[in-house]
C-alpha cells in the first residue's frame, strides 16, 4: 500500500497573497474524474479535480523550486518557456536528437499545442503575484516536456503511466485520484500487465525530483538523451512501454 502525500495547507505568504487553504471537495472532483475518464479529451476536467482536491498545489509547487538551489536561480530570472516552446521554426532547425526536435514531433504526432495549455490556464485565473503566475504556466507546461523524457505517449497507456510517474515526483491529492482513476480504466482495456509498469512509472518519477529546477529553455538543443540523464532518468526506463 502507498499513502497519500497530499500538499500541506500552510500557504506562501510573501509569493500568492492567498490567506488560506480550501478544503479539498471530494465530491466535486470525483464528478470532474469521471467526466475525465468519459472524455480524455476535455482537459477543463483535469483542472477541476486539481482545484477541487489541491487548491494550493501551485504554492505548494513554488515552494518547492525555491528550497532548490538551481530552482531559486531560476526563479529570480523567470524565463519564458512558453514563447521557448512555441517557437515551432526554431525547433524544427534543431539536430534530429536534440530534445527540442523530440519535443516538436511530441506536439506534431498528437497534435498538441503549448499556449493551448496556458490559455486555458489563464482562463481559469490563477490567485497571487506574477511569480506564482509564472509559475503555474511553467507547471502546466511541463506535462509535455515529461512526456517527451519519459518516453510515454499521449494514449491510453501513456498518460495514465504519467500520472503514475508525476504522483511519484510531486505527489498530491488530486494525481492520487487521476492516476488511481486512469490506471483502473488502462487495467480494464489493456489487462494487469500495465500495472507493473505504472508502479515503474511511480518510482521512476521519485528519482527525477530535481527534474522541476532545469532550465528547459537552455536544453532545448542538447541531445534528448543527456537530458533524460539531467533529469534523473536512465535512457533504459523509457522501454517499457504498451504500444
Amino acid at each position: 500500500m502507498f499513502r497519500l502525500r497530499a500538499g500541506g495547507k500552510r500557504m506562501l505568504a510573501n509569493q500568492s497573497g492567498l490567506a488560506t487553504a480550501r478544503r479539498p471537495d471530494w465530491p466535486r472532483a470525483r464528478r470532474s474524474l469521471k467526466a475525465l475518464l468519459a472524455n480524455p479529451q476535455a482537459t477543463m476536467n483535469a483542472f477541476e479535480v486539481n482545484d477541487a482536491l489541491d487548491p494550493d498545489r501551485y504554492e505548494q509547487g513554488l515552494r518547492r523550486l525555491l528550497q532548490h538551489p538551481d530552482g531559486r536561480r531560476l526563479y529570480d530570472r523567470r524565463p519564458d518557456l512558453c514563447r521557448a516552446l512555441a517557437d515551432r521554426e526554431r525547433l524544427a532547425l534543431l539536430p534530429p536528437e536534440s530534445f527540442g526536435r523530440a519535443y516538436l514531433d511530441h506536439l506534431d504526432r498528437w497534435d498538441l499545442s503549448p499556449t493551448k495549455l496556458v490559455d486555458l490556464l489563464r482562463s481559469r485565473g490563477v490567485a497571487g503575484d506574477d511569480g506564482l503566475q509564472w509559475f503555474a504556466e511553467r507547471h502546466v507546461l511541463s506535462h509535455d516536456i515529461r512526456h517527451v523524457l519519459t518516453g510515454y505517449g499521449a494514449d491510453l497507456f501513456g498518460e495514465t503511466a504519467l500520472l503514475w510517474f508525476s504522483y511519484g515526483l510531486e505527489g498530491g491529492r488530486s494525481t492520487a485520484l487521476l492516476m488511481l482513476g486512469a490506471g483502473m480504466r488502462a487495467r480494464r482495456v489493456q489487462g494487469w500487465r500495465v500495472v507493473p509498469l505504472f508502479w515503474k512509472a511511480l518510482r521512476q518519477g521519485r528519482r527525477a525530483r530535481g527534474m522541476v529546477a532545469l532550465p528547459f529553455e537552455e536544453l532545448l538543443p542538447r541531445p534528448l538523451e543527456e537530458v533524460r540523464l539531467l533529469a534523473g532518468l536512465s535512457t533504459g526506463s523509457v522501454k517499457d512501454r504498451i504500444v
